[in-house]
This record gives structure tokens, sequence and C-alpha cells, in this order.
């Protein structure tokens, strides 16, 4: 069971919009915890977030340090939105419940990660279905705003697997480096 804290229970209750906000399970991610919470303090919406090992707690939202897989994927699943760094896992998991998301990817010259590859991710994404990044932390309200109001256009569910093109792709690209490597 993971640990609560803030104002009250690590799952969500529903009624109303609902949010989820989550960095992650390796990095803490504070500057998104942070702009999340004050965004809640004004916002009137039903927000739960899951902060890892950072130092800042929320005082506007419930929150969890951790969360169980099961717990993780409830809380996406009976959420309206997704607010994350952008993570493949969480871009993965949002995507197969087709919920929509606002990303804020971490910069390396913060010290939240120790590459800039976010970014490149967040750029990859960008509008994809369902998909809006926030530059910056000041970008956050606009973005969410966006997204409740559907401007990400419909999200369209992510399948479980890789397109069988893009897997034959790979198999091949694998197969021509081990032979390259190890000739017969």
């Amino acid at each position: 069971m993971a640990a609560s804290g803030g104002l009250g229970r690590a799952t969500i209750l529903g009624g109303g919009v609902v949010i989820f906000v989550t960095v992650g399970s390796v990095f803490p991610f504070d500057r998104l915890i942070r702009a999340m919470d004050l965004w809640a303090a004004k916002a009137g919406h039903e927000m739960m977030a899951q902060i890892g090992e950072g130092r800042y707690l929320p005082q506007h939202m419930r929150y969890a340090r951790r969360l169980s897989q099961l717990e993780f994927a409830r809380n996406i699943a009976g959420a309206d939105l997704i607010v994350a760094h952008a993570g493949m896992g969480t871009v993965i998991t949002a995507g197969r419940a087709g919920r929509p998301l606002v990303l804020l990817p971490r910069l390396q010259e913060a010290g939240e990660h120790t590459t800039d590859h976010q970014i490149a991710t967040a750029n990859w994404l960008d509008g994809k279905p369902g998909i809006l990044v926030a530059r910056s932390e000041a970008d956050l309200p606009g973005q969410i705003a966006a997204a409740l109001a559907g401007a990400g256009g419909p999200v369209a569910a992510m399948e479980p697997f890789a397109e069988a093109g893009f897997t034959d792709r790979l198999r091949g690209a694998i197969l021509g480096f081990t032979q390259t490597r190890n000739p017969r």
C-alpha cells in the first residue's frame, strides 16, 4: 500500500475533473510538483500526485511518494487528465488507457535527469493526439486548460505492441549488426 500525505487518501475519489500528476519512479521532479501544487490551490479540481523522493511536499493536493503498479494504473484510469514528466512509461500507460497528457520534460541543466532526452521525447510527442507539451512551468496552466477543453484532439488508445513494420525493421537491424560482428 502506498504511503499517502497531504489532504487524504492516496486514491482518486471521482466527481468533477480529476487530474493525476506523476513524476515517474526513478528521479524526483520538484519543479513539476511545486508548479502543480501552486496551481491546485486555485484550480478547484481534484488532484492526486505521485511525487517520488522529492523534497517538496504538496499542500494543496493529495499525494503518495510511490504507488504500486496496480495503484498507478487505477489512478491513470480514474483521471480525466494526466500531467507528467516526459517519461515513456507514463506516456505508454496513459496512452493505453486513452487518457490525455500534458508533459513537462525534465531538464539536465536543472539536475532533474542525467541527459536532456526528455526534451527530445516531448518534441517527438508534441502534437500527437491527446498530448500537449509545456515547455516551462509557466506553460502548465494554459496547456492544462487546453487539454481539458480537448485541444489535443481525441485521444487514440495506444496499442500494447509496436507495429509489425517497426519490429521487422528493428529485427533486421539487430540481425544485421550481429552478423557483421560475428560472421560465420
